[in-house]
């Protein structure tokens, strides 16, 4: 059976020996590489890994690859870029890995890229001892076709990566700090550290308080940044975000689009709504009212953008009965303040100053939307704990911002950036604010600085 060289060794160069980082071409491109939660990978399972594009998917496989050969020959490890192979093309690259290099562990990066990649994993489980690692930025295709592999190994081995969380950005910029450029971020840099984390039912701030005025303007880069690791190495190099990475953004929303046949301009219009309406409640028939198409449409590309995790779609609970209330109006929150930044210049137009213009100008909603979705991925959990098993919202003469269900219990989280105004509700609530401390009221950046992330979300 005849394969393909050609590409191979340049996307494997640990083949080699010496110093393969040197060689490798994801690793070149960056300065230096951002600490993340590690992966324990098990022998002979499958892990899949979903998470939107340009997360650090790529170069998070290759830390886990570097991690691997500490233990085996690197031989034994293949990486295989599945945009630039068809299908029969990799099953042939991975049945001759095997052969003829006694291959234990495959690392197929992009593998939604392909239809039926479902099928040749099944394949490879059933017939092989294969160490398998996937990724794919096509969420709906990986959450479409996983399922379709029970008992293939795969079970408590998926996780979401997402972009970069204030509190591992506070702990990569400690780490950092000797290499930080931008001379704003490095004088706050040197004056900070790492906290002990707490979840989100049990916050304790009380180490942080000292550092608060240091804390608040590498926040405000955060927001800038949304945790999108090109974004936030080029805000640490050159105080500033690249139109590049914006355009990285816009294309990621377009591709989604595409690649379920969607229409752009249906696309960029609920988009528009959604961004003119930030902080506000929504209805699928609203919005199908005021741009003129139908209702069943609008719910289908608004589920489509929460599948691919460019946003999450907050229900109303009702609070009586323990369950959403379908009927009432919806909230919808952006997963990365970087998102909400480039489709505004998407739509408008706008240069880099009047992007951040738009930022400051939603402060207080891009702040709740950020604080909303580091609970949300605090707490969530591929399959077994998704959004829609857990979050909400609340409103009857007065709104709450997100509301959590757990254990037949509901917990409200009030996030007031701007004035704060103590509003009671039937649970236990948490207010977050942008500098008041009281009691069960936190500043958002101590907040953030030591909420964690789930086990499952990297």
């Amino acid at each position: 059976m005849a394969i393909k060289l050609s590409g191979l060794s340049s996307q494997n160069p640990w083949w080699k020996k010496g110093d393969w980082r040197n060689e490798d071409n994801d690793f070149k491109k960056i300065e230096y590489v951002l600490n993340r939660k590690k992966t324990e990978i098990t022998k002979g399972e499958i892990y899949l890994i979903r998470g939107i594009r340009r997360s650090g998917k790529t170069v998070y496989t290759k830390i886990i690859i570097e991690d691997l050969i500490k233990e085996i020959d690197g031989k034994k490890i293949i990486y295989i870029s599945c945009d630039r192979h068809s299908l029969r093309e990799i099953k042939n690259i991975v049945d001759e890995f095997v052969k003829r290099l006694s291959g234990e562990v495959v690392v197929f990066d992009e593998i939604t890229y392909h239809n039926n990649w479902n099928i040749l994993l099944k394949e490879l489980a059933e017939t092989t001892d294969l160490t398998i690692i996937a990724t794919g930025s096509n969420p709906v295709k990986i959450r479409e076709k996983k399922e379709r592999l029970p008992g293939r190994k795969v079970e408590g081995n998926e996780y979401f990566l997402n972009p970069l969380s204030f509190r591992e950005y506070v702990n990569n910029i400690v780490d950092l700090k000797n290499k930080i450029q931008n001379s704003d971020i490095k004088k706050f840099a040197n004056k900070i550290k790492k906290f002990e984390s707490f979840s989100t039912f049990n916050p304790n701030i009380q180490e942080m308080i000292p550092y608060f005025d240091d804390l608040e303007p590498i926040f405000y880069s955060h927001l800038i940044s949304g945790g999108f690791p090109d974004a936030l190495l080029e805000y640490l190099k050159k105080g500033r975000i690249n139109e590049g990475t914006y355009e990285m953004i816009i294309r990621l929303f377009l591709g989604i689009l595409s690649k379920e046949n969607k229409s752009e301009e249906i696309g960029r219009q609920i988009m528009e709504k959604i961004l003119s309406s930030m902080g506000s409640r929504l209805d699928f028939i609203t919005i199908s009212s005021d741009i003129g198409i139908h209702h069943n449409t609008v719910r289908e590309y608004i589920e489509l953008l929460e599948n691919s995790r460019i946003i999450y779609l907050l229900p109303a609970w009702d609070i009586n009965k323990k369950r959403y209330a379908l009927r009432k109006q919806k909230k919808i929150i952006f997963q990365s303040s970087l998102i909400p930044q480039a489709l505004h210049q998407y739509i408008t137009g706008c240069s880099y100053d009047d992007t951040l213009d738009f930022l400051d100008k939603n402060i207080e909603n891009i702040v709740e939307h950020t604080v909303s979705s580091h609970i949300i991925q605090s707490l969530e959990a591929p399959v077994v704990k998704e959004r829609h098993a857990f979050a909400g919202f609340y409103y009857d003469k007065k709104e709450c911002d997100l509301v959590i269900s757990k254990d037949k219990k509901f917990y409200g989280y009030e996030i007031k950036y701007g004035k704060q105004q103590k509003a009671k509700y039937p649970f236990i609530t948490s207010y977050i604010t942008k500098d008041i401390i009281d009691e069960n009221t936190y500043p958002s950046s101590l907040f953030l600085a030591g909420l964690e992330k789930s086990e499952k979300t990297i």
